[in-house]
């Protein structure tokens, strides 16, 4: 007899009647929107007479699917099909390229802006992407990585949100695929076509190595779109009937990057919906955004534990420089309460200002939990993950599966089964059915109920987080193995010294000859291959063997304590 599953969901809200539309729809043609026409949506940080309104986006949105489909056939033969891999730092036409390639029917990847050619063109093969769109940093990558692809560069388009020169040109060649005509998208109703639809991809890393794509859908980004905003909708509905609700536009800043999902959907999704304003900037530089935090009096913040560190230790940053923000939240990475304590130290005023912590993963599109408006309990500050979401259910299991009997003496994986979860990899079925027990999505998130509160302890997989940014040993591993020198390598993870949520790589090498190699050559030939954020920051060492099971898997946990001892318990420099 099967043992009895235990389900947490909302204390109150099991379930949210997710609309059956599909994302343009949502966003362009309903009620549930708030951005009006002439709302502005987005402007560049350092140009804000550069900038898009609803109206524009949705001009644009239609002018770059005619583009794509008669010029490049992206849709013709059907939607779910033709993926066009985008490349780029943050810039206001990045919006128009994601609903113009979805308007034409197509599939938006999105390409890390850290990629190197090799990366790229590994995702481009991986995805058959037979068209390339980058920003001006990425023309020499995107087009090195097309040529390496078989991609001809008349597929390759740059996108240019200079102000009084937008454009979607093909970098060699005449093609302008943002048309003078204009292709309105197909409006979808029915349930099944929005679940199984695919319209966008996301890249993550896996325990096994190199990233896999995270297929998203219109129910999926619907979804995420309408129950994430619920709370503060209901918060809003309140205050208008007590008559103490002041409208104004709210704003946020765009400074992480847009292939993942706190990026994509923070700046490119959720602010359509929300009729806030997204101010960008083209890549994210400390100095700057602290300027721009200032200059534009940011009133909705979400950034990652790192960067929340920072602010919080930084003299350059005041609370009256802070005083516009209204809603600030992290997530990426585990923020845990000494962190969280410190952050609300410095934003300040009180509850209202409490920093709130979501939690969730390319594959659940985003936040599964979050903190609560008008949280009943009180502002939070002692690391929880927040309230489970609507529509949402978690389970706490054990090594076997078993749902754990008491989830606040016993530590377990966290599954979650939602509309929100991914139906599975991209052209990857072996993954997809590894990440799945029956219809729960396996997190790989150790966590633990404390006081009717979830919070996440560790992680199950392997993978390294270094300020949110995803890094799998296994990558390193085997770039490791590729050296002539190397006869064997492993990598685990030191704890930063002051970054909770980050790791540091660190390798542990068994080399052919110990005299013609050095920690330098190996950092070097690294830095070489990957990207910045996937370095050996955590240092490299010698070894004579690597520790092993007696089936020869490696064992990492020993490595693991071994590099505390080596490191005074982990506090090495970043």
């Amino acid at each position: 007899m099967a043992k009895q599953q235990k389900i947490y969901t909302h204390p109150t809200q099991k379930k949210a009647d997710t609309p059956n539309v599909d994302l343009l729809t949502l966003l362009f043609d309903t009620e549930l929107s708030v951005a009006q026409e002439d709302t502005l949506l987005h402007h560049a940080a350092d140009d804000p007479s550069n900038k898009l309104t609803k109206a524009d986006l949705r001009d644009l949105c239609q002018r770059v699917a005619h583009g794509l489909r008669h010029n490049y056939g992206i849709g013709a033969n059907g939607p779910n099909k033709d993926v066009v891999t985008v490349i780029s730092y943050g810039q206001i036409l990045v919006p128009a390229a994601l609903y113009g390639v979805i308007g034409a029917g197509g599939v938006y990847s999105a390409a890390s802006p850290s990629s190197t050619v090799a990366e790229l063109h590994r995702q481009v093969e991986i995805g058959q992407s037979r068209l390339i769109i980058c920003g001006e940093e990425h023309k020499d990558v995107a087009s090195k990585a097309a040529q390496e692809a078989g991609v001809p560069l008349e597929n390759v388009l740059l996108l240019d949100s200079t102000a009084g020169s937008w454009s979607l040109k093909s970098v060699a060649g005449n093609v302008n695929a943002m048309s003078d005509q204009k292709l309105p998208w197909a409006r979808i109703t029915d349930p099944q076509q929005l679940k199984d639809s695919l319209i966008v991809i996301l890249w993550s890393s896996g325990t096994t190595g190199l990233p896999k794509g995270v297929m998203l859908s219109h129910l999926n980004l619907v979804a995420e779109t309408y129950i994430t905003s619920l709370s503060s909708r209901a918060w809003v509905a309140k205050e208008i009937e007590k008559g103490t609700f002041t409208p104004k536009q709210h704003s946020t800043l765009a400074h992480l990057p847009i292939s993942h999902i706190a990026g994509l959907f923070g700046y490119l999704i959720g602010p359509i919906y929300a009729g806030a304003t997204v101010i960008w900037m083209r890549k994210y530089v400390w100095d700057d955004m602290v300027r721009y935090l200032k200059r534009y009096r940011i009133t909705s913040f979400y950034t990652v534990p790192s960067i929340w560190l920072r602010i919080s230790k930084s003299p350059e940053v005041t609370l009256e420089d802070l005083s516009g923000l209204e809603g600030v939240a992290t997530g990426a990475a585990p923020m845990d309460g000494v962190l969280m304590k410190n952050v609300n130290s410095k934003v300040g005023n009180g509850n209202e200002k409490m920093i709130g912590q979501t939690w969730g993963l390319s594959e659940t599109t985003g936040a599964v939990t979050a903190a609560q408006k008008d949280d009943p309990r009180g502002a939070d500050d002692t690391g929880s993950i927040g309230y489970i979401l609507p529509s949402v259910e978690l389970r706490c299991v054990d090594d076997n599966g078993d749902d754990v009997e008491d989830p606040e003496k016993q530590e377990g994986e966290l599954l979650i089964r939602s509309p929100l979860v991914t139906n599975g990899y991209f052209r990857n079925e072996k993954a997809t059915k590894e990440a799945f027990i029956d219809d729960w999505f396996c997190s790989g998130d150790v966590g633990v109920l404390r006081n009717g509160k979830f919070y996440v302890v560790d992680r199950k997989k392997e993978l390294l987080k270094y300020k949110g940014l995803q890094v799998a040993p296994a990558e390193l591993e085997n770039l490791l193995f590729s050296h002539a020198q190397i006869k064997e390598a492993a990598v685990v993870g030191l704890p930063a010294p002051d970054d909770p949520g980050t790791d540091l790589p660190r390798a542990y090498i068994v080399p052919n000859d110990r005299s013609k190699i050095s920690e330098d050559e190996v950092k070097e030939f690294v830095k070489s291959k990957l990207a910045p954020y996937k370095q050996l920051r955590g240092g490299v060492v010698f070894v004579d063997e690597i520790p092993k099971n007696a089936i020869g898997k490696m064992l990492r946990r020993e490595l693991r304590e071994r590099a505390k001892k080596e490191t005074n318990g982990g506090r090495s420099k970043l």
